[in-house]
């Protein structure tokens, strides 16, 4: 997992903080920003692992920001909607995995280091 770098796209300050922390205790390091467009900016401004992105931003769906961008990148959604009305729709829009964000508050961060490591491994 070492040297894995991630683009945190969440609009809650301390939702970005707790999961920025948390992850660099896997050995990995994580931008955040808080829309869709400055997503957008940071992609075009450098190299970028895997983007974790919030179902609910201020400027669209995490939905629509991943049907936007042709990266080749995995993206994680994270949600607190359930994930059976989600599911069909973010495999349309190039969603490669899914996290609720119910689990990342019970402590489940490791879950999610995971899933960011089998996610890059297998476009690699």
């Amino acid at each position: 997992m070492a040297g894995q770098r991630v683009l945190l796209v969440e609009d809650s300050e301390f939702m970005a903080q707790q999961i920025a922390e948390t992850l660099s205790h896997y050995d990995i390091d994580v931008e955040v920003v808080h829309t869709a467009e400055a997503a957008r900016e940071t992609l075009d401004g450098g190299e970028i692992d895997c983007i974790l992105v919030n179902h609910d931003l201020p400027d669209e769906t995490g939905l629509e920001f991943s049907e936007s961008i042709s990266s080749g990148t995995p993206i994680i959604l994270l949600t607190a909607t359930s994930l059976d009305s989600l599911a069909a729709d973010a495999i349309e829009a190039g969603i490669t995995e899914f996290v609720h964000k119910d689990n990342l508050a019970t402590g489940s961060m490791g879950v999610l280091a995971n899933r960011i490591d089998v996610a890059i491994r297998a476009i690699q």
